[in-house]
């Protein structure tokens, strides 16, 4: 029998707190929405996560949470960040307005994410609930993506297309490079491979047969919005995660399985120059061969340029400022960044590179050892698993292009607060198997001493 006082917490776990699903749904909503109206997802987003994560505190307090989830090791390495980007305010090319937007994804969402996710999400049910909750986005997006790209722009997409200058990178020589309700098609390429990285893997560790065949399709919804993207850096994100998957399953078969999946599309994608008529598989061949790619020459000479003039801020130019011309600070970096982590180092210098870059390897690796040694279940932690490999196949692509955007941060640093939830929900888990069985067990003796039955 396992002890009353694991037995009480199982027990607790049936009562449910709703308000976080409402939150990511709602992060989810105002990207959609965008859809029909003029959203500014930045402003509404971080009102909503100001609003919203006191209030589920508060209702998880009530309910009689254990409240000491939220003391973890993902939240005290985002209060040490935290010291480092209050600093930077003092920063002397510092603009507050830049910094309150950039402080969002720098820190707030993912403290945020640190303090509630290990104490709302208690069970196997819930990480479900989420999964379905980001697939509806999904099919929404997929379902846009497929308009445009049958029926054309409507009048709000055209506007981005030819009077903001989004025509320059979106319709190109090698096609028109789609992005249904997002940004720019960067952003909804990476959004659909972080997608089908975590429904793919998920897809293999849901019970529910119905679910299992659900998540799958949307998985391969999420790897056609990749292919109309024509989002070269997004192909990385489902194989790295893959290869992240290989040790996190420590099971043989699984590991030839992945290896064999990446090795084959390695193959097809570098070696050969199968289906290259296809603009989009041409362009996502491209990837592979960066140095053939006048784009990649250009953004190396780019980086060296940066590094010359990077030497006169040790703490970078502040936050928000490496694309910040329209705040008018003082000094302004005369070259685009290319992607997040060159973003990380124009606004807080080599010291904040070096420290955010730091926290996040040390936050991955946390993250493996607790599944690997701390979560015996495997289902656990094939569920959890999969929403850490792709984090980490997202933070591969940051190297090569600006995706810390929305709403791409609430599901990277959701994952990762998942790790930390992981042992809480692998013993609740393992508690309720036990008690299964210990029943099972009660009803074969009746069996056997009541010939009646």
């Amino acid at each position: 029998m396992i002890n009353k006082d694991l037995k009480a917490r199982t027990i607790a776990e049936s009562t449910s707190d709703y308000s976080f699903y409402v939150y990511f749904a709602l992060q989810f909503s105002f990207v959609a929405m965008g859809m029909l109206f003029n959203v500014k997802v930045g402003v509404f987003s971080l009102l909503l996560t100001l609003i919203m994560i006191p209030i589920v505190l508060g209702r998880c307090s009530s309910l009689g949470y254990d409240m000491r989830r939220s003391k973890n090791g993902m939240l005290y390495i985002y209060i040490i960040l935290g010291f480092f980007y209050l600093a930077e305010i003092s920063n002397s090319n510092h603009v507050q307005e830049a910094w309150n937007i950039a402080i969002a994804h720098y820190w707030l969402y993912p403290f945020a994410m640190a303090l509630v996710v290990p104490v709302v999400i208690r069970s196997e049910k819930a990480i479900e609930i989420l999964l379905i909750i980001w697939s509806v986005f999904i099919l929404i997006a997929t379902l846009k993506g497929y308009w445009q790209k049958s029926y054309g722009f409507n009048e709000k997409e055209k506007f981005f297309l030819y009077v903001l200058g989004g025509a320059k990178t979106h319709i190109i020589w090698s096609g028109i490079r789609y992005f249904s309700f997002f940004s720019d098609a960067a952003n909804f390429g990476v959004h659909a491979a972080i997608a089908a990285t975590t429904f793919a893997i998920s897809s293999f560790y849901i019970r529910k047969f119905w679910l299992k065949v659900y998540i799958l399709f949307v998985a391969i919804c999420a790897l056609y919005c990749i292919g109309i993207s024509g989002t070269r850096v997004a192909v990385a994100i489902p194989m790295v995660g893959l290869l992240v998957f290989c040790i996190l399953s420590k099971n043989w078969k699984t590991m030839l399985c992945c290896f064999a999946i990446v090795g084959t599309s390695f193959v097809f994608f570098y070696f050969t120059n199968i289906g290259s008529s296809n603009p989009y598989i041409f362009k996502m061949r491209s990837a592979f061969r960066p140095k053939e790619d006048a784009s990649y020459i250009v953004r190396i000479e780019n980086k060296k340029r940066m590094r010359i003039l990077m030497q006169d801020h040790p703490l970078g130019y502040g936050l928000g400022l490496s694309k910040g011309e329209r705040f008018n600070p003082k000094y302004i970096m005369p070259y685009p960044p290319d992607s997040w982590l060159v973003s990380v180092w124009v606004e807080t210098g080599q010291i904040g590179l070096i420290l955010y870059i730091t926290a996040h390897v040390l936050l991955f690796a946390w993250c493996s050892w607790i599944l690997l040694c701390k979560v015996q279940n495997g289902r656990i932690r094939g569920l959890i698993g999969a929403w850490l490999c792709m984090a980490i196949g997202f933070f591969v692509a940051a190297y090569a292009n600006d995706v810390m955007q929305y709403p791409n941060t609430i599901p990277i640093y959701t994952g990762l607060a998942l790790c930390f939830a992981a042992p809480h929900i692998d013993k609740i888990s393992n508690a309720t198997l036990v008690e299964n069985d210990n029943k099972e067990e009660k009803k074969e003796k009746y069996k056997l001493y009541n010939p009646l039955i």
